[in-house]
């Protein structure tokens, strides 16, 4: 008696396309009203919990402007990082966050009063930074939904801002105990100076830039002796109106009588002395330097040594100005002619020139090809200058930065950027902190002028502390940087002792590119250890850079740049994602067409295409019944397929983890594995193959008649093919959250209300699977597969086909799966230990093993026609191969031809070779 199958519950229906922009602002909004993202300090380890701390700070963007492909690049890889550690159980905390950001932002309020025939100074300091304020706010919502639109799982809850109140308090302490230290200090020294942002630089945001220029030689002729003189190469000749001197080497022959000796400076007509200094390099140039210690930083050290005046010569605004009258420079003399005065400092260098041409004082002038400073925000040409400014002093900071490096607590990422900070670091310079701009954060220096107390402070004063006089704070503002450097602690709540602070700090990966590596990774690295006494983060992963088919870096200025809404708006946040993720070699640059998107992003949008439809066909076919646990299969029951394809799950996990790190416990290293991990695109790949390559293509194919009838067989594949499918969507959960997270939620077994994003990473298993002969199989259907496309065989038009395998293993896998390996290859299939009866027309692949393949074709193809067609084509390429082979023999054409047209040829010839190889094979196959 016969029973009919028990019916299955409906499994839930997918609609038939995948509709990101139905699926992605939904699902992310139950994920932050679900908590997904919140991290909790007391679950921390460091806290009494039992959960490793895993802590990534976001590098905050400037609130100037949207989020470009840069941006969408660096939060994704930090987002694929903590989602990975969420899964493993890690208590993952995102800190994000945006930054004031003083020049830039004070630059875009100030360009929109401009178009308002307004400035800065008409609105006045408390008008101007409140409107400062409101733009900033506006433009830092924006960022920060821009980020919830491209699936940034950060805790928002601790959103930061480098202005807050909280984190000014930060940046006060910082400076307060720096200065008690005596690290911060006043100086009077050359700076950096933008003319367009009327403030000092530090030396990282004054960049250099190869300049065609000219490098001028002036005559300086002797006092009371014009026909003596000396001769000087200059790049800048409207900075000499402030020369002081001219410096020659004390052991160089050609100047040792002059040195103490009066030239006459050129158009002014004061007399400078000649002096020895072992700063000059006899072999460069004329061996003669003019020394100008109010322009030049290393004129200024001479300068200081030799105790001379140093007189200002260019405004603050770029123009030719007099200096003030402490230069000593005799009584009424006259540094900058009046004709001179006013003039921006370019056009006042080709006056100059025309000058010292017409005077005669002008030797020669030739190209030079020399690096110019530009400021890093708004590239005009740097002009040094002599101020008063604010310092740190870095040589103490540095120190243990780089003991952190060489003992191993930091490591950077490629690691050829590892010699670069060390460089920077072993050579570094103080650093300069003020800034001379109204919007950020006021230097709290606070000076009495009745009594003359001066004194940093954490609060601000009511009066003087000394005399009770009225006092006023220092006009400056600090350094953008000053406030970023302390963000992975401001952000966890230094200087208070606070439950995140203790819980996640320090943290763990910085995320970043490589330009900022002194700007602010080495600069949170010393600021770490020395309000911390730890490190910041123990690895820096700097990525590369977005680019556009030509290889120039996307700017919006430069209208290469890609919108990443707008390729949200089209194709999904995942196909974003996958986009970044894929295309990421470990300091590789990332190369996207920003003229054709389509080109870009659809490989994203398709391979989330190609899930969805993987997810279809599996819930029409398994149904919405629970599937068995995996681990409660036996063993017997699990066919060859079973086995094979959670064997490639097991390596699948493998590669994975190995890509990315160690997924259990947390990610730490060893010296020997300083550079282990964080390879995303091998991980991406790996998980892409499986899911595609494997499980789709080839266990999805093998197991679809199981699917069709009732039994144990069935729940076996059932519980595997579900199994592998929902572990796939694990492994890709952290870089395309949101389609693995909708598909997920309809699989047998969910709708539990929980969400894939807390979901644990998948494990291997304590006993990997065994070895199987499926990937003879695979190889079987293969070679069918190219014999019935080489022969330009039908689809439908049956061969038969006959397996001679030598080893009975195989011949009983070949023997079972006959019946799939048939059905995959469209082949009536048999299985034999011998050789069929010869007969003519038959094609022979030898596969793995010794198994050979034997395909009749008579019947199925015109076997004579196709014998005369191959060898037909064997002789041409005889011919064809036999011409070049003599061609790259000829001594004559080698030593003519280019060497790349050499090296195409010889790459043809292999190619030919191989090509020649397989028709010989082929005809011997077939033809006898």
């Amino acid at each position: 008696m016969t029973t009919s199958p028990a019916p299955h519950r409906a499994a839930a229906e997918l609609p038939p396309q995948y509709d990101a922009a139905a699926v992605e602002a939904r699902l992310y909004a139950r994920w932050d009203e679900a908590g997904v993202f919140h991290a909790a300090a007391g679950r921390s380890r460091n806290a009494g919990g039992d959960r490793a701390p895993f802590t990534i700070v976001m590098p905050p963007p400037n609130v100037t402007a949207m989020l470009h492909m840069g941006h969408a690049l660096n939060n994704t890889v930090q987002d694929v990082l903590i989602r990975w550690r969420r899964m493993c159980g890690d208590e993952a905390l995102w800190v994000p966050g945006t930054d004031h950001a003083g020049i830039a932002t004070q630059n875009v309020v100030e360009k929109q009063l401009a178009a308002e025939g307004k400035t800065r100074v008409d609105l006045g300091r408390a008008a101007f930074v409140e409107r400062t304020r409101r733009y900033a706010e506006e433009t830092k919502q924006t960022i920060l939904g821009q980020l919830r639109a491209i699936g940034c799982s950060a805790d928002w809850r601790r959103e930061a801002y480098t202005f807050s109140p909280a984190l000014s308090r930060a940046v006060r302490e910082a400076f307060v105990r720096l200065y008690d230290d005596g690290l911060i200090y006043r100086g009077h020294r050359v700076i950096h100076w933008c003319p367009r942002c009327l403030t000092s630089l530090s030396d990282e945001e004054a960049e250099f830039e190869d300049t065609a220029g000219t490098l001028w030689h002036i005559r300086y002729p002797l006092a009371g002796d014009p026909s003596r003189g000396v001769t000087i190469a200059t790049t800048r000749p409207e900075t000499m109106l402030a020369d002081v001197a001219i410096a020659v080497h004390p052991d160089d022959d050609r100047y040792r009588e002059l040195v103490g000796l009066p030239v006459v400076l050129p158009i002014a007509g004061l007399e400078i002395p000649i002096i020895a200094d072992s700063y000059v390099d006899a072999a460069f140039g004329t061996g003669a330097l003019k020394i100008t210690p109010a322009h030049d930083a290393n004129d200024f050290d001479v300068g200081t040594r030799h105790h001379l005046a140093m007189p200002v010569v260019i405004s603050a605004t770029g123009t030719m100005e007099e200096p003030a009258p402490a230069d000593g420079a005799p009584a009424g003399a006259v540094r900058v002619p009046p004709a001179l005065r006013g003039l921006d400092r370019f056009e006042a260098r080709e006056r100059i020139v025309a000058m010292l041409r017409e005077s005669g004082h002008l030797v020669k002038a030739e190209p030079h090809q020399h690096a110019v400073r530009h400021c890093y925000r708004c590239d005009t040409v740097v002009e040094p200058r002599l101020s008063d400014q604010w310092f740190v002093k870095m040589e103490p900071l540095a120190r243990p930065a780089l003991a952190g490096l060489r003992n191993g607590e930091l490591r950077v990422l490629p690691e050829r950027w590892e010699a670069v900070y060390v460089n920077w670091l072993e050579g570094i310079r103080d650093w300069n902190i003020s800034r001379q701009l109204w919007w950020g954060h006021r230097v709290p220096v606070w000076y009495c002028d009745a009594c003359g107390w001066q004194g940093a402070l954490r609060a601000d004063p009511d009066a003087c502390p000394k005399c009770r006089g009225a006092v006023r704070q220092d006009e400056d503002v600090l350094d953008t940087w000053f406030s970023s450097w302390l963000w992975p602690l401001s952000t966890l709540g230094w200087p208070d002792e606070t439950a995140d602070l203790a819980a996640f700090y320090p943290t763990d990966v910085l995320v970043t590119a490589p330009e900022i590596l002194f700007f602010w990774v080495a600069r949170m690295v010393m600021a770490g250890y020395k309000f911390r006494g730890k490190t910041a983060f123990h690895t820096v992963y700097l990525h590369g850079t977005v680019r556009d088919t030509r290889h120039v870096k996307m700017s919006k200025s430069l209208g290469n740049g890609i919108d990443p809404l707008d390729v949200v708006r089209l194709y999904g946040a995942d196909a974003l994602r996958w986009t970044a993720i894929a295309g990421l070699g470990l300091g590789a640059d990332v190369i996207l067409d920003p003229n054709d998107l389509e080109k870009s992003f659809a490989p994203g949008r398709n391979f989330c295409t190609k899930l969805w439809n993987i997810a279809r066909f599996l819930l029409g076919n398994v149904g919405g019944d629970p599937v068995r646990p995996i681990g409660e299969i036996p063993g017997p029951a699990l066919r060859l397929s079973d086995r094979w394809i959670l064997g490639r799950l097991d390596a699948a996990i493998a590669e994975c983890d190995a890509a990315l790190g160690p997924a259990h416990p947390a990610p730490r290293w060893k010296p020997d594995e300083r550079f282990a991990g964080l390879r995303l695109n091998d991980y991406a790949e790996t998980a892409r193959r499986f899911v595609w390559n494997e499980l789709a293509d080839w266990y999805l194919e093998a197991i679809k008649t199981r699917l069709t009838t009732d039994g144990d067989d069935r729940e076996t594949a059932r519980a595997v093919l579900v199994h592998a499918f929902e572990q796939a969507l694990r492994l890709l959960q952290p870089i395309i959250p949101f389609v693995t997270d909708a598909i997920w939620q309809q699989l047998p077994g969910r709708g539990d209300g929980e969400f894939l994003a807390r979901a644990p990473w998948p494990r291997r298993p304590a006993q990997p699977a065994p070895a199987t002969l499926f990937p003879r199989f695979i190889e079987a259907v293969e070679a069918l597969r190219q014999v019935r496309a080489g022969y330009a065989i039908p689809p439908g038009k049956p061969i038969a086909a006959t397996l001679v395998v030598p080893d009975a293993a195989t011949r009983r896998m070949f023997d079972e799966e006959a019946g799939d390996l048939g059905r995959l290859a469209r082949a009536a299939v048999t299985v034999s230990a011998a050789p069929p009866a010869s007969a003519p027309g038959a094609a022979h692949v030898l596969l793995a093993g010794g198994t050979e393949l034997v395909v009749q074709l008579a019947g199925v193809v015109d076997v004579d026609k196709e014998c005369a067609r191959l060898r037909d084509e064997l002789t041409q390429l005889d011919q064809q191969l036999a011409s070049l082979t003599a061609r790259l023999a000829n001594p004559n054409f080698l030593s003519k031809a280019k060497p790349e047209v050499v090296a195409a040829e010889r790459e043809k010839a292999g190619e030919w070779g191989a090509r020649r190889e397989q028709l010989a094979r082929k005809v011997a196959s077939l033809c006898g």
